[in-house]
C-alpha cells in the first residue's frame, strides 16, 4: 500500500475520484456503459506519450489488463477488485477500449480511480518485473529517477505532461522540477526534520506530534479518513485456537478495543469496531461496535468451548493446552498505518484477565512479508484495506479471494450466503438497494468474528507553510504534488 502513495505521482489512472465521490475524466475523455452493465467503452485522450515515448492508447491499456491479471506479475490487489468480474479488454480502435465483464459490476469505475490501477508503459512492462519494479514509466506529472533503496526515491518533472485529471487544480506539467522521497522511519526523527526544515512535508504525522504541529505557526496539517476496512485484528479460523467462532467471539468482547484505541492514540484515531469504516458508502452504524467490551460474556463464551481449565498463571487451559494467540506484529516505527505496540499491549493485558494468553511477536518488514499467507504462523494478524467502495468486504473475505491463495483473506474463511448478498449488491446501481445489502452483509461479517476492528486509516499530512497546494486525492488517499509549488 505505501507503494501507491509514490506511484501515484508517475503514474495515470483512466479516471480519477473527486472529495465527493464521484468519477471525472483522467487518461479516458469519456465512458458508456451498455444497458445490462457488462460493456464499458473508454474514449481514451489523444496525444499522450509514456516517459519513455511509447504512445498511450488502448493497445497499451489492454497491455495493462493483461498485467494486472497474470499470475506472474504478483498484481494480487488490482486482480482481487476484478476476480469474479472480469471478462476482457479489448482495443474497438487506437483510442476506445473495451472492457468486458462476467456479471454487472457497480463498483469498476471507482476502482479504476485509484493507483493500483495506474497505466504503466508496454515497453517497460516487457522489461520483465525486476527491471520494471526498479525503473517504472508511466505517464504521469513526475519521471522515477533512481530508487536509492532503504534512502530515498527521486522524481523528476516530466516537461511533456498533458494528461492531468479532470480535478486537477491545473492543467500541463507539474510547477515542481523534482520530489525526494525520503525513508525516515523514526517518528521523531521524521517530525524534527519537518520542524527544523530539512524537509518539506511528512507523511504519518506522528500522534504524538499532533500537539506541537498545531501549534507550529510554519506547519500546515491536513488529514483524510480512509474509506474500506479499518485497520483489525484478523482471526484465523484455520488455527487452533480461533477455530471456533465462540473463541473468537471471546476474544473480541475481552479486548477492550475501544479503550486500546484511545489510550495509544489519544483520540487522533477514533475507534472503528464494524468491518468498514465510516467514510465509506453504505456505512452501517448499526455494526459501529458489534463486541463491546464484556469480560463476563467472554468468560461464558471461553466456559462453553471447553476452555475451563487454569494453569498457574492464570491462563485458560483444555485438554492440558494453554489458550494462547500468536500475534506477530511490524515492529517498524514507520509502517502505514502507524504502528504503536501500545495498543497491542493494551489489548494483551485485557485478554490476560480473561485468560487468554497473547503472544506479541515483533517482525521487521521483511519477515512479516513471510507471514502473510501462510495459516501456520499467526493466529491474530494486524490488515486493512483502503477502498472507495463497501465492496471491499468481498475482496477481503470471499470464496473468490480465498481462492486466488494469496493471503488476503486473512480469515481464511468464507460464507456462500454472504458472496451471494455481496454479488448483489455489485450488480445493482440503485442506491437503496445497495444500501441495505451492504448493511446485512456487514452484519454477516460481524455475526462470524473474523477480525476485532480498531480504528479507520487516515492519511495524515504535515506541510511547512512554504509548500502550496498539496492535497489528498480520495480513492486511496495519497498526496497529489502535481499541483504543488513552493514560495519564498
Amino acid at each position: 500500500m505505501p507503494q501507491t502513495y509514490i506511484a501515484r505521482q508517475y503514474l495515470d489512472s483512466l479516471v480519477s475520484a473527486t472529495s465527493d465521490g464521484q468519477v471525472v475524466p483522467w487518461l479516458a475523455d469519456s465512458w458508456t456503459i451498455s444497458p445490462d452493465g457488462l460493456t464499458y467503452d473508454f474514449t481514451l485522450k489523444k496525444g499522450v506519450e509514456f516517459t519513455d515515448g511509447t504512445p498511450f492508447d488502448a493497445a497499451a491499456v489492454v497491455a495493462n489488463f493483461h498485467q494486472i491479471l497474470d499470475p506472474a506479475t504478483q498484481s494480487s490487489t488490482d486482480l482481487l477488485y476484478l476476480t469474479s468480474y472480469f471478462k476482457q479488454a479489448v482495443a474497438v480502435d487506437d483510442h476506445v477500449v473495451r472492457i468486458e465483464l462476467l456479471r454487472p459490476y457497480s463498483p469498476l469505475l471507482i476502482a479504476l480511480s485509484q493507483a493500483f490501477f495506474g497505466m504503466e508503459s508496454p515497453k517497460a512492462m516487457a522489461r520483465g518485473l525486476a527491471q520494471n519494479c526498479v525503473s517504472p514509466v508511466g505517464t504521469g506529472p513526475f519521471v522515477v529517477k533512481r530508487w536509492n533503496r532503504a534512502r530515498d526515491v527521486e522524481l523528476v518533472g516530466n516537461e511533456n505532461y498533458n494528461s492531468a485529471p479532470a480535478n486537477a487544480k491545473h492543467q500541463g506539467p507539474a510547477y515542481l522540477e523534482g520530489v525526494t522521497w525520503r525513508f525516515l522511519k523514526d517518528n521523531t526523527t521524521r517530525y524534527s526534520a519537518l520542524a527544523g526544515g530539512q524537509v518539506d512535508a511528512i507523511f504519518n504525522l506522528p500522534a504524538e506530534s499532533q500537539e506541537s504541529a498545531e501549534s507550529n505557526p510554519d506547519l500546515q496539517l491536513s488529514s483524510f479518513v480512509h474509506s474500506g476496512s479499518p485497520f483489525s485484528l484478523g482471526l484465523n479460523t484455520r488455527s487452533d485456537v480461533f477455530s471456533d467462532v465462540r473463541v473468537r467471539k471471546a476474544f473480541a468482547h475481552a479486548s477492550n478495543a475501544q479503550a486500546a484505541v484511545h489510550s495509544a492514540y489519544g483520540g487522533v484515531y477514533p475507534y472503528e469496531g464494524n468491518t468498514i469504516s465510516s467514510g465509506t458508502p453504505s456505512y452501517s452504524a448499526a455494526s459501529h461496535d458489534p463486541y463491546p467490551y464484556d469480560p463476563a460474556e467472554a468468560g461464558r463464551l471461553l466456559d462453553a468451548a471447553g476452555w475451563t481449565g487454569r494453569d498457574s498463571e492464570g491462563y485458560r487451559t483444555k485438554d492440558g493446552r494453554r489458550l494462547t494467540v500468536l500475534l506477530p506484529y511490524n515492529s517498524d516505527s514507520g509502517e502505514t498505518p502507524p504502528g504503536d505496540v501500545t495498543i497491542l499491549q493494551n489489548i494483551q493485558a485485557e485478554e490476560k484477565l480473561v485468560g487468554i494468553e497473547v503472544d506479541l511477536e515483533p517482525l521487521d518488514g521483511s519477515s512479516m512479508n513471510s507471514v502473510w499467507g501462510d495459516e501456520t504462523k499467526y493466529d491474530a494478524l494486524g490488515t486493512y484495506w483502503n477502498s472507495p467502495t463497501p465492496h471491499v468486504m468481498y475482496i477481503q473475505f470471499s470464496q473468490a479471494t480465498l481462492d486466488v491463495d494469496n493471503g488476503q483473506n486473512v480469515a481464511f474463511d468464507a460464507d456462500p450466503a454472504l458472496d451471494d448478498v455481496l454479488l448483489r449488491a455489485s450488480a445493482t446501481t440503485d442506491p437503496g438497494t445497495q444500501k441495505v445489502l451492504y448493511a446485512q452483509a456487514q452484519q454477516m461479517v460481524a455475526d462470524h468474528a473474523w477480525a476485532v476492528g480498531l480504528y479507520p486509516v487516515q492519511t495524515r499530512l504535515a506541510v511547512r507553510k512554504e509548500l502550496k497546494d498539496v492535497w489528498i486525492e480520495t480513492s486511496e488517499g495519497e498526496p497529489v504534488l502535481h499541483d504543488a509549488y513552493l514560495t519564498e
